[in-house]
């Protein structure tokens, strides 16, 4: 099981993705956001989001100020790593 979590870990984070391609994902249905220079895929919490459409605010762009706001508890930064698909590129 820990050799499958590295694995995973090392293909999220080996991954690259430039600021163009994730500004073309900024719909409900195909939601990525930036935070601190991670990518993440959250089309599929779009829906459960307690916020509602608030998370749609930045689809597509960086969300770090956002995130980081005093309406998330702790809990977000547990929940978010698992829809993490890659960096943003340099």
């Amino acid at each position: 099981i820990f050799c499958i979590c590295l694995l995973i870990f090392h293909i999220q984070t080996s991954t690259s993705y430039s600021k163009k391609e994730v500004s073309t994902h900024n719909t409900r249905k195909d939601c990525w956001i930036i935070i601190k220079d991670k990518v993440y895929d959250v089309t599929p919490y779009v829906e459960e989001h307690p916020g509602g459409d608030a998370i749609l605010n930045n689809a597509g762009g960086d969300s770090t100020e956002g995130f980081f706001g005093p309406q998330h508890g702790t809990r977000v930064f547990d929940i978010i790593e698992d829809f993490c698909i890659g960096k943003l590129e340099d």
